[in-house]
């Protein structure tokens, strides 16, 4: 939704900048045609334009020219811009915005490519948008002079992200990141798309996790946690200075805006918000005790976890390779990418603790519980990731594999 808004709303302005553009032609053409001005020589030049036929001729070149130049700009595909290990989703436009070339690379054919930015280098989000800036040429008579002029296209439809990557393995942006995606941004009028179906919600700690960085964006996308357990439900925010009412004509849905979904959302954002926002408590609270125990496991083995990440209630916990393991079960294992699928049921079937890995870094696994978290079932997890950093330290496959 947010993706096809943003093209949508780049597309009315390559219009109404066409329309500018060639309003400007025209208005040049008479003033050439009336001996109002004259279109100086340079401007032929400038754009590689054949000289030497008279006025007129050479005037109607130069239009081709400007015209032709233009018309290639308008016809050039978006860009979309977006980070290294973002996932947003699997559908025939969004999928291109997914890093993970095993879902994107199959559909490549199908819609707009994006460029990705390496995770966390700033400098080089400034330098992608300069390398993919679009220059059109304008016409304007000034002093009795008709001289073309530059105007910058409008090519960038938005740069998409997740504050906190999910599926890219619970990395967080970082907030010299963010201002300079926003400033990159605001530089290029390019819109920004925060995906905050997995962070938001308050999970984070905050509603939207991209207030934790100081990102201000001009869509928003929800779902998942906005159906309370009960609908599948999602919405996309645009910023009003972005929104085209013309949208809803071209985009509709059999199930959208239904009454049910809707009246679930509502309640959702009604509990969360209550008690003067206990939910962002709650999370902080026990995001930090989780935190502090992932911490602590790494200190005592540093040589199984590799890293811990995240923010709230969307933590990370990333173990070390294990392809170099004497145990060849082990070492099979993490050559094969299946580690992090072996150690979450070796966690649920010793000690019921139900996690998982990030799709596209399967070393690190995903806790995202409840806030309503207590402190026996954490004890519970501390009890169960000190068994299992043992079994990995020690290369016991047998314990690892239940065999």
């Amino acid at each position: 939704m947010a993706l096809k808004h943003a093209e949508f709303n780049r597309v009315l302005k390559v219009q109404a900048l066409t329309a500018e553009i060639t309003a400007h032609i025209d208005n040049a053409r008479s003033a050439v045609r009336s001996g109002e001005a004259t279109e100086p020589g340079d401007s032929l030049r400038a754009v590689g334009a054949p000289s030497g036929a008279d006025a007129a001729k050479s005037f109607e070149i130069l239009v081709t020219e400007l015209v032709r130049r233009n018309a290639e700009q308008a016809s050039r595909p978006p860009v979309f811009l977006t980070l290294e290990g973002s996932f947003h989703g699997k559908l025939a436009g969004s999928v291109q915005l997914t890093h993970n070339a095993s879902y994107r690379q199959p559909f490549s054919a199908m819609a707009a490519q994006a460029r990705f930015l390496p995770f966390e280098q700033p400098r080089a989000v400034a330098k992608l948008t300069e390398e993919e800036r679009a220059t059109g040429f304008d016409m304007v008579v000034e002093a009795g002079e008709v001289r073309v002029v530059e105007r910058p296209f409008p090519v960038f439809a938005a740069f998409v992200l997740e504050v906190i990557q999910g599926e890219g393995g619970i990395r967080v942006v970082s907030q010299e990141m963010g201002r300079a995606i926003q400033q990159a941004c605001e530089a290029v009028d390019c819109p920004v798309v925060v995906d905050e179906i997995q962070s938001g919600m308050g999970r984070t700690g905050a509603f939207f996790a991209r207030s934790l960085i100081g990102l201000k964006a001009d869509y928003y996308t929800l779902a998942k946690g906005l159906g309370g357990g009960i609908a599948k439900a999602a919405v996309t925010l645009v910023r009003e200075r972005r929104y085209r009412r013309e949208f809803e004509l071209v985009l509709s849905s059999t199930f959208a805006k239904d009454p049910f979904s809707t009246a679930i959302a509502h309640r959702t954002l009604e509990i969360i918000e209550s008690r003067d926002g206990e939910v962002y408590r709650l999370a902080r609270t026990a995001g930090d005790r989780l935190l502090s125990l992932f911490t602590s496991l790494r200190e005592e083995f540093p040589d199984v976890i590799k890293d811990v990440r995240g923010k709230g209630l969307m933590l990370g916990l990333e173990f070390h390779d294990r392809s170099g393991s004497p145990a060849a079960g082990i070492r099979d294992a993490a050559a094969s990418d299946i580690l992090g699928y072996v150690i979450s049921g070796t966690l649920f079937r010793a000690h019921r603790i139900r996690t998982f890995p990030t799709a596209s870094a399967v070393n690190t696994l995903r806790f995202e519980p409840s806030v309503h978290l207590n402190e026996a079932e954490i004890d519970r997890l501390h009890t169960a990731l000190r068994a299992l950093c043992s079994v990995l330290r020690d290369d016991n496959e047998q314990a690892l594999f239940g065999g």
